[in-house]
């Protein structure tokens, strides 16, 4: 790693004193070409203008190669890779936004940062019915190629990422803390997952414990790579709403599905097409066409044809989730027989077994 650029923005990030503020005047100070490091005495008035001395010291004292050697090589053996904002593979999205991130901490598949993103958050704690909608809408929006951003925390994001994965999607999980401090913990298999062939980033050093604050500030990359974002369910306060307000900062498309008025779940989702009509979406096609992204290529169930119990099946489960006992009751069929029938409409791609032993038509 020769990028002088880089090196010193991995050098400045060591230091957890130095905000984002006081990275950027550092580098505007002493010239983000020069090594900031290794002339850090020839630069040290410079310096004084932006920190104190007592932090001067702390940085001089790490001024050595040994310790940047020491950081590269553990990003190495944990199959890190450090993307900086000058770099060409950086997100061209993300740079346009208000103060992108200075560095991005990625383990994974990073050409996943450059393809069509869209952004799906919610409640960390969504009803039957924001689960529902979140694997609909994730799945037909990964099945045509987009690229799932979200923050996998419990719930929606949790539940976003897993679908994509199911269906051999990509997604990009955005973490608000350092890689040795993934959260929540319970999602560590899930991210585990996600880094096999998919990608996490994060903009902190992965030593870096997690802090309230930081999950907002992280709300702000999911915006910044999607060129949309969904909000599937979510409450007044639910911190999804920062994404959203984030999506608007940076002129990127809002969606919202509806929920029921007296639902405080979905308040947020439905304050927010009170105030944005046009952001309301009915059905993932919805969002395919504002994006403009042709999923006709993508329909092939008029490919099978169907006879009288598939068509009957298809059209009770069409728009609400059934159980195996409603459409026993509903088709008249014996176990036996509704239980082949379904089994064929899930190989064909036509229904979806969900928890509970429900089913719902795709």
């Amino acid at each position: 790693m020769d990028n002088i650029q880089k090196l010193n923005l991995i050098w400045l990030d060591m230091f957890d004193f130095l905000t984002y503020r006081k990275k950027v005047s550092i580098c505007e100070e002493c010239g983000v070409t020069i090594d900031i490091r290794r002339n850090i005495t020839k630069n040290k008035t410079k310096l004084l203008n932006i920190i104190s001395e007592q932090e001067y010291f702390k940085m001089e004292a790490l001024s050595d190669d040994e310790s940047m050697n020491s950081a590269l090589k553990e990003y190495e053996k944990e199959s890190i890779q450090v993307l900086c904002v000058y770099d060409k593979e950086y997100p061209s999205l993300l740079k346009e936004i208000n103060n992108p991130p200075l560095l991005l901490y990625c383990k994974g598949n990073i050409q996943l940062l450059n393809t069509e993103c869209v952004g799906i958050v919610g409640t960390r704690k969504p009803t039957d019915y924001g689960k529902l909608e979140t694997r609909i809408f994730t799945k037909k929006l990964a099945e045509n190629g987009l690229t799932i951003v979200s923050g996998m925390s419990m719930g929606v994001d949790a539940i976003a990422h897993a679908t994509t994965l199911e269906v051999k999607g990509k997604t990009i999980a955005v973490l608000a803390g350092g890689f040795y401090h993934v959260y929540p913990a319970m999602n560590m298999n899930l991210f585990k997952k996600i880094i096999e062939n998919n990608l996490a980033i994060t903009e902190n050093r992965p030593s870096v414990s997690i802090q309230p604050y930081m999950f907002p500030v992280r709300n702000r990359i999911i915006a910044g790579l999607s060129r949309g974002v969904l909000l599937t369910e979510a409450g007044v306060s639910s911190g999804s709403i920062h994404t959203r307000n984030y999506a608007i900062e940076f002129n990127r498309e809002i969606f919202a599905i509806p929920g029921k008025l007296s639902s405080l779940e979905s308040e947020g989702c439905n304050r927010t097409i009170k105030e944005f009509s046009t952001s309301i979406v009915l059905s993932p096609n919805d969002i395919l066409d504002v994006l403009h992204i042709d999923y006709s290529k993508n329909t092939n169930k008029n490919d099978f044809q169907l006879d009288f119990s598939e068509q009957t099946i298809i059209k009770y489960i069409k728009s609400d989730k059934k159980s195996f006992q409603d459409l026993l009751e509903h088709t008249h069929l014996v176990p036996n027989q509704l239980n082949a029938i379904l089994i064929s409409l899930q190989m064909k791609g036509l229904i979806d077994k969900l928890p509970g032993n429900y089913y719902l038509a795709n």
